[in-house]
């Protein structure tokens, strides 16, 4: 079958969801795919370089910025919210901890914890951990890792927690979130998205695919929520 080319400006944060679901829309239309990595801040710099895309993924502001230059067709469309979890090596044997009394305990009982450095996350941890009040304990704990680095890190051993986006999580075999941040604490990743507006129509497609309420299950197991309500993770198959 003879597809499209779609040109994607991806985030750290949806890698492995967009890993996960970008082969069977390739396998039903055709389409294939061209991946700009980077992390969420950097994606209006990257655009505004000229660089070619047709589907743009981000934090609702920084696609709002891309929106406000005119680049677009339409407006910012949201994806869904994906919380700020806390991985571990191991297989998901228990439910996850969630009330913020006991994610700063497990957080001050470690002592080694990856968060990527200059990522939205990053900087979600940072508003954790005053909120928590345990900013100074874990200063000689914190691993600032570039994007992808935290979960390499604890993959490998290096560390003993990464500090991730859910969808960074989920879809990973060999780790799994042992703590969650509530959406009540405001620490979660949003997640949109824009198109180009000279975007073909294999871009179009996907777009629709990706929104498509027959999604929202399969979305909800790799760590993308569609609202701010649940609490608890569905921590079952990522297949």
């Amino acid at each position: 079958m003879d597809g499209e080319r779609i040109e994607i400006v991806l985030p750290v944060a949806l890698k492995e969801v967009f890993e996960d679901v970008s082969p069977a829309f390739t396998l039903e239309t055709g389409d294939t795919f061209e991946v700009a990595l980077m992390l969420n801040p950097e994606v209006p710099s990257y655009i505004a370089t000229g660089t070619a895309w047709s589907m743009a993924f981000s934090n609702p502001q920084y696609i709002q910025e891309v929106v406000n230059t005119g680049a677009c067709k339409g407006g910012v469309n949201a994806l869904g919210y994906s919380p700020l979890s806390f991985a571990v090596r191991g297989s998901d044997a228990v439910e996850p901890i969630y009330r913020r009394e006991d994610i700063a305990a497990f957080l001050l009982e470690f002592k080694s914890i990856a968060i990527t450095d200059g990522g939205t996350s990053g900087a979600q941890f940072s508003r954790l951990a005053a909120d928590l009040n345990i900013e100074r304990e874990m200063q000689s704990k914190l691993r600032l890792l570039p994007g992808g680095g935290p979960m390499a890190a604890l993959q490998n051993g290096d560390v003993e927690i990464a500090g991730l986006p859910l969808t960074n999580i989920a879809p990973v075999s060999g780790v799994y979130a042992k703590a969650l941040c509530p959406f009540d604490m405001d620490v979660h990743i949003d997640l949109a998205f824009c198109l180009n507006a000279k975007a073909n129509l294999a871009t179009q497609r996907f777009a629709h695919w990706l929104l498509d309420p027959r999604r929202h299950d399969h979305l909800h197991r790799l760590g993308v929520r569609q609202t701010v309500e649940t609490v608890v993770p569905d921590h079952g198959s990522t297949d």
